[in-house]
């Protein structure tokens, strides 16, 4: 049974206890927050048999095998590599850091210490999204000639203090930009060689907006688009030389359809494994258990390729 502890609990480190209470092959075992109410609100919801009010102190916990890491997105990269420091396997939340050169120093420590990391990107491991790979491969829809996808959503209310509109670690592109930059590159075997972008910038200095054109090596063309002052229907639309694939909430899909040139469309369905968490927890025992430091959908390196493209976005756009 592997042990995990979370570091941080907010809204998502709920949603990945539920998730991993499904599982028969790990358990929650130790929490951490500052934050004394939050730990027994917890722990009294998700239960566990270890409260820590300080992260250090569950990180030398010789009983945790494996952490998660869900606090904003500034301190990811610093506890990620305290965790590997202590042999802890880490599964840490996206964006895996706010540069590239973070994700180098985790890269760094993770094969230092010989230790399992991997980023949170559960639309990796999700079952729909292997098999609309396949599709691609066979080329049932020709030669990819370019890949849209948005995540567009308007958050009426932020909580004045909140991370997204913190300067150094907020703004829509490492928050909800991170999955369709996260999917195009997934989808397109070829590196990206020029990106156009352009950013709306709110009266608290941190991108709200983002819209961005990558070209890629191959001439493929990748569009992406973020936001979290405006919404729109959450579509990635992959479009080939004799058709396309639509795929509705592609950051979690269960559902795609296939239109081919001259051919009545057709639909493919697969139903998420209890929750679009559960498949990323579910990555990480396998690897535990045959003992790999990293995941082949996202490695060490395909999470520094995104943050790579992630800092041409931002550069393109003139906002750094």
């Amino acid at each position: 049974m592997i042990k995990w502890g979370i570091i941080g609990l907010g809204n998502i480190a709920q949603r990945f206890a539920k998730s991993l209470s499904y599982s028969n092959e790990g358990k929650l075992y130790a929490i951490a927050s500052r934050t004394k109410e939050k730990c027994d609100a917890f722990q009294e919801r998700y239960r566990c048999e270890k409260i820590y009010e300080d992260y250090e102190e569950l990180l030398k916990d010789e009983e945790i095998d494996s952490v998660y890491i869900a606090l904003p997105h500034g301190f990811h990269k610093y506890w990620s590599i305290e965790a590997l420091k202590h042999n802890k396997a880490v599964l840490c939340e996206k964006p895996v850091g706010l540069n590239a050169g973070e994700m180098e120093e985790i890269k760094n420590a993770a094969l230092l210490n010989n230790t399992f990391f991997m980023e949170a990107m559960k639309t990796r491991f999700i079952q729909l999204i292997h098999e609309i790979k396949k599709i691609i491969k066979n080329k049932e829809i020709g030669e990819i000639e370019s890949i849209e996808a948005n995540f567009c959503s308007h958050v009426k209310e932020i909580k004045e203090g909140s991370y997204l509109l913190d300067k150094n670690q907020g703004g829509a592109l490492l928050d909800v930009g991170i999955y369709p930059l996260s999917f195009v590159i997934d989808m397109i075997d070829s590196e990206v060689k020029k990106v156009n972008a352009n950013m709306e910038i709110n009266e608290a200095g941190v991108d709200s907006y983002f819209k961005a054109i990558l070209t890629f090596e191959n001439g493929v063309i990748g569009i992406i688009e973020g936001a979290f002052d405006r919404d729109k229907e959450r579509t990635a639309i992959i479009k080939g030389t004799k058709g396309y694939i639509e795929i509705p909430i592609y950051n979690r899909p269960s559902i795609a359809k296939i239109y081919i040139n001259g051919e009545e469309p057709y639909t493919i369905e697969e139903e998420l494994e209890f929750d679009d968490m559960y498949a990323e927890i579910k990555e990480v025992h396998k690897c535990l258990k045959a003992s790999r430091l990293q995941s082949e959908y996202m490695s060490l390196d395909e999470s520094l390729r995104v943050m790579k493209v992630l800092d041409e976005v931002k550069k393109a756009s003139n906002f750094n």
